[in-house]
């Protein structure tokens, strides 16, 4: 009879437990409670969207890892529309002849940045050393000087002229 007993008083405080469980989720996740509102899923980050005041290395390697990704649609959103591609050869690009065939990035690594700024326009200098092909031609693995200049068109901050110069003769 004991054990009957015990079963019963179990029973009933896990029912109870769960009980008072189910109401407290209830009251918890109804809208009328703070924080109580279904949360929407975060919205995924937009790549290519850079916002604020990015760092001068964030500035210098965004072109080169979104290549490097194979990103065109945060290429798309990065590049100015009146972006312009100067190559070391004297050969250029606009925004819509660059998306046609971007430069394929394997690798890359920068130094040297240098930085100024304007207003909404930021210029950056740096060197890089990439693993890339460009119009089908490995670009050799040493140091080249770049220059980028950016704008701020409303909140982010895009990509309008870049500058890829001949590696230093040694």
């Amino acid at each position: 009879m004991e054990s009957a007993s015990l079963e019963r008083r179990i029973r009933f405080g896990l029912i109870a437990v769960l009980a008072a469980t189910a109401i407290f989720t209830a009251f918890a996740m109804s809208p009328g409670t703070p924080g109580g509102e279904a949360k929407p899923a975060a919205a995924a980050t937009k790549t290519g969207v850079l916002k604020g005041w990015p760092s001068r290395k964030r500035l210098a390697t965004e072109f080169l890892r979104l290549l490097k990704n194979e990103d065109v649609p945060g290429l798309r959103r990065f590049l100015d529309p009146a972006f312009l591609l100067q190559r070391g050869d004297g050969s250029y690009l606009t925004k819509s002849e660059y998306l046609k065939d971007p430069s394929a990035v394997y690798a890359f690594q920068v130094r040297n940045i240098v930085a100024t700024h304007n207003g909404d326009v930021r210029v950056i200098r740096f060197e890089a050393k990439t693993d890339q092909i460009v119009n089908g031609n490995q670009v050799p693995g040493v140091w080249i000087p770049r220059l980028s200049t950016f704008k701020k068109t409303g909140k982010v901050w895009r990509l309008i002229a870049h500058a890829n110069f001949l590696p230093p003769t040694t």
